[in-house]
């Protein structure tokens, strides 16, 4: 007899915070992976709550909450990617309470410096204006993926390693 997960299973090891800092702004993207029974399943950060006795302030407690569909379908095993975008000008941690599984701690990395350096106005006055926040997003996401893969990079020959507790 074969057991079915009713719940997201969310791998530790796939968890990730990447803060880019750009005009003043530091914005935190965190992302991670569940297995889920069906790709319907909606898994999401929430809030977890004040910080408990002792906890650095430079740590932020998530929570995961996975939502089942609305409606029954075809029960498939399928690997479900979260994420949130979080400003915030201090937190160095994540600490992530996830369902049916015990809390880990992931840190933030930090981009590397000089993130679009190499990008050009197409106008002169083209720095006065803001970018919709549409673009910022997409940019912190890339800018993470590329920060994440260069870490993971490091650590396959030898460099220092993100750790999860």
């Amino acid at each position: 007899m074969s057991h079915l997960t009713d719940h997201a299973h969310v791998h530790p090891d796939q968890l990730s915070a990447v803060a880019i800092t750009s005009g003043g702004v530091r914005l935190i993207h965190v992302a991670g992976v569940a297995e889920c029974p069906s790709e319907l399943w909606r898994v999401e950060f929430v809030p977890a709550g004040p910080a408990g006795v002792g906890t650095s302030p430079e740590r932020l407690r998530l929570g995961i909450r996975s939502t089942p569909p609305r409606r029954r379908g075809r029960v498939r095993r399928a690997r479900v990617a979260f994420e949130a975008i979080i400003e915030d000008p201090r937190t160095r941690e994540i600490e992530v309470h996830l369902e049916c599984q015990p809390a880990v701690v992931v840190p933030v990395l930090e981009a590397v410096p000089g993130f679009g350096a190499g990008a050009r106005a197409s106008r002169p006055d083209a720095h006065r204006r803001l970018a919709p926040i549409s673009t910022l997003v997409r940019a912190v996401a890339d800018a993470a993926t590329r920060t994440l893969h260069a870490a993971r990079a490091a650590a396959a020959v030898g460099g220092p390693v993100a750790a999860t507790a």
